[in-house]
């Protein structure tokens, strides 16, 4: 069996693609596409936005007249260089594989044949979870500090849309609705009444509105489908578990922006069995690739927050 978990392989460019890709888009954010994932960003990419100052439309006629103005504007999405290393223990996963190829208690799994393909999926798993929290909290000089999120690039634009506390007080289940009316009494006009505008909070927070329906009684009212997809005042709630407590963001799914780059060469997973050079029975896993978020147009986004 020890030869078999004798393993050194490096996957890059193209061929690293659905190991880079399971690891940034495992979150629920990605995975579930509750925003727009740009691909194949190298450093920067440009975001246009169109805005018109004037009404383009008026009365038929034979000549042209020019009428309304449409102002082109941008923003600028940046990716980071990110990178992961881990060191496993090959004899803390090889039972669990071994375990996995008989398909005793796996029911509807693919299991990887490959015990690099386990591991790789192990460290994937943990990465994902990472950049979700990261896309959502990402701050420089905090607690998750690869890149600036969402969270801090709304804030820093404060001023340019709605950014308030709560007034009824701190998320909970006694608070969550006032809370979220709050947010919704405030939307930008681009966002009332949308079907594209969404309503994005942490568990938590989603948690709470569960408890607080059932508590009165009126599931019907507050959830517009009855297979129970989370709705408040006809927008759909998306959970992401990468949210601060407390926080709820309406805006657009379009107007809110992850890039990423997966295929490229610097996209790289290098996994290397240390056997071979210090007789450990340890493998290290290094991983490469690039993430970054941006927000569209700050005007079309709604914030609130415990503080």
């Amino acid at each position: 069996m020890a030869d078999s978990l004798t393993i050194t392989s490096t996957y890059a460019g193209e061929l690293a693609l659905p190991y880079i890709n399971a690891a940034i888009l495992s979150g629920d954010t990605l995975a579930k596409n509750y925003v727009t994932i740009k691909e194949g960003v190298k450093y920067k990419a440009v975001l246009k936005k169109l805005a018109n100052a004037a009404s383009l439309v008026q009365s038929a006629a034979c000549n042209f007249n020019e009428q309304g103005t449409l102002t082109l504007t941008e923003s600028i999405l940046t990716v980071t260089d990110l990178m992961t290393n881990l060191e496993l223990c090959k004899k803390e996963f090889a039972q669990d594989w071994e375990a996995a190829q008989t398909g005793r208690g796996f029911i509807n799994d693919v299991v990887p044949a490959n015990f690099t393909d386990f591991l790789i999926g192990y460290a994937a798993a943990k990465v994902g979870e990472s950049i979700e929290y990261t896309i959502w909290q990402g701050d420089t000089a905090g607690t998750y500090t690869s890149f600036d999120g969402f969270e801090k690039k709304i804030n820093a634009n404060a001023g340019t849309y709605y950014n308030s506390t709560w007034s009824a007080g701190a998320m909970a289940v006694g608070t969550v609705i006032a809370n979220l009316n709050q947010l919704i009494n405030n939307l930008p006009a681009a966002l009332i009444g949308s079907p594209d505008t969404k309503l994005y909070m942490n568990r938590a927070t989603a948690q709470f509105y569960r408890q607080a329906v059932s508590a009165l009684g009126y599931a019907n009212l507050f959830q517009a489908s009855e297979d129970f997809n989370l709705q408040f005042n006809g927008y759909d709630i998306y959970v992401c578990p990468g949210m601060s407590a407390g926080t709820v963001i309406a805006a657009q799914p379009s107007n809110l922006f992850v890039g990423v780059d997966a295929n490229s060469d610097f996209a790289e997973v290098k996994v290397v069995d240390m056997s071979l050079t210090d007789a450990s029975d340890n493998v290290r896993m290094a991983m490469r690739y690039r993430v970054g978020v941006q927000v569209g147009v700050y005007q079309d986004v709604c914030f609130g927050s415990n503080s």
